[in-house]
């Protein structure tokens, strides 16, 4: 059985008054403010919740966490148990000002056949 990812594009992360705000279609999430160069130095740091930063008068339970891939190419967020990525390069122009927003996309890992790629015929093998 062979395993691929998808990408949807779902949301996008903006900075707003020095915070990462990921904003996806079921929920808004905050990086805080001083954890959002902690992240740019490749450190994993907490999501939280807007609404639950709200309502805990700022005391929030984190609901993820956002960190730099090995690659460093891309911010990975797993967000009540989902996993997100945006391009680093775009996440970086969002927090300068020099973009609006990163995109952020949904992960989906796709099990089964994978798509052929060429239409040469393949020889069937006695097992």
């Amino acid at each position: 059985m062979n395993q691929a990812n998808a990408f949807e594009h779902i949301g996008a992360a903006r900075q707003y008054e020095g915070t990462l705000r990921i904003d996806i279609k079921t929920m808004q999430a905050v990086v805080a403010r001083s954890d959002v160069t902690r992240l740019l130095d490749h450190w994993p740091v907490d999501i939280f919740d807007i609404s639950d930063v709200m309502k805990t008068a700022g005391n929030p339970s984190p609901v993820g966490k956002a960190w730099i891939t090995r690659s460093g190419k891309a911010v990975m967020y797993v967000i009540n148990g989902i996993k997100y990525v945006s391009p680093l390069a775009q996440v970086k122009g969002a927090i300068t000002g020099e973009r609006k927003y990163a995109n952020v996309s949904i992960m989906r890992e796709i099990t089964g056949a994978v798509p052929v790629l060429s239409s040469l015929p393949v020889a069937e093998v006695a097992a």
